[in-house]
């Protein structure tokens, strides 16, 4: 391989690498296989009323929640005294100040795959606040 082609080579993987890490799209968190098994009833008991239902051929149904939140952080009006030269003279000087805002958006849609007889078999979610989704009671 030719070494002009290296600098392209590394520009393609990092390119590649950030493409698949996203704030806003993560793996669905390892504790939702808890509910592997767990009842529809609990399940619903536990996350509310469904967003959406898709009734599967066969009897199975798909259950899907969808959470989004707006967080805001920071904002606040605070008031510091510096010192100020007017006219040759120091003199001290109330000053409002803000702390800077920051805002983000927290969102999971999770589905759970129920079978015929009721039972959880299965789920995918994709968000950045899916590990805040309830536990089923073991």
């Amino acid at each position: 391989m030719s070494f002009r082609l290296l600098p392209l080579l590394c520009v393609f993987a990092l390119a590649a690498a950030g493409c698949g890490a996203s704030d806003d799209y993560v793996d669905a968190p390892v504790g939702l296989d808890e509910w592997i098994g767990a009842s529809e009833r609990e399940l619903v008991l536990k996350l509310g009323a469904p967003d959406a239902v898709y009734e599967m051929k066969g009897g199975g149904r798909i259950l899907t929640w969808r959470r989004s939140d707006t967080e805001r952080q920071g904002g606040d009006v605070y008031t510091v005294t510096e010192t100020h030269t007017v006219d040759g003279q120091k003199v001290m000087v109330p000053v409002t100040r803000q702390t800077p805002v920051i805002t983000w958006k927290a969102n999971c849609v999770a589905s759970f795959e129920v079978d015929a007889e009721g039972y959880v078999v299965g789920h995918t979610a994709q968000g950045n606040d899916c590990g805040a989704l309830p536990q089923p009671d073991m």
